[in-house]
């Protein structure tokens, strides 16, 4: 495990978030199938070494398919029925992302933005989650990390409490080029890779 220290002055790059996100998802989208199941495992084998889930309220992302994602259904069948899972998804009437439990075997269908979510639910508060597994594009030494842009898990990751760990997933490993920090970006406490646990607490 490479650990690091976080702090809020990371930056030393003035506007580089849209060229890194623009390399990374380039990079991704040239990834084979092989490479993704392949590497998909060996994370889901390495964070259940590194982290105790059972028993755990765990927030779980589920793959876009078509933006070639970390498999975390492999995380799904390991820790099904040990855990009660979680995960989000966009209520339309409110117009915000809701938390929300469910049972393993529910099937699932695609939502907002072609992301799964089981059909059937039980609503819940961000607040229950005590381990939460986060998508990125990038993620820099201190923790800081590039989505899509759109600010859907920095609003959620807001909303959780103050000892849930915040668990990133990346097939790449850190990026040599510190991230720049906006006042409302959230932080990881670790990032899971193929081949190595990076800790930022």
């Amino acid at each position: 495990m490479i650990s690091y220290k976080n702090h809020l002055l990371a930056a030393i790059s003035n506007g580089n978030k849209n060229r890194l996100r623009k390399s990374a998802i380039s990079e991704r989208l040239n990834l084979k199938e092989k490479f993704i199941e392949r590497n998909s495992i060996k994370i889901s084998n390495e964070l259940l070494k590194n982290f105790s889930l059972l028993n755990k309220n765990v927030h779980l992302f589920y793959p876009i398919t078509k933006n070639k994602e970390v498999n975390t259904w492999y995380i799904h069948k390991a820790i099904n029925s040990n855990s009660i899972i979680f995960t989000s998804f966009y209520e339309k009437t409110k117009e915000r992302w809701e938390c929300i439990s469910f049972n393993p075997s529910v099937k699932f269908t695609n939502g907002k933005l072609n992301i799964p979510v089981p059909i059937d639910y039980k609503l819940e508060t961000f607040d229950k989650i005590e381990v939460i597994l986060v998508p990125l594009l990038v993620f820099d030494k201190f923790g800081n990390r590039i989505g899509y842009g759109k600010g859907i898990y920095d609003s959620i990751l807001t909303k959780l409490n103050k000892n849930c760990l915040k668990i990133g997933l990346s097939f790449f490993e850190v990026s040599k080029e510190n991230i720049q920090v906006d006042f409302y970006d959230q932080s990881l406490d670790y990032c899971q890779t193929p081949n190595q646990l990076y800790k930022f607490k």
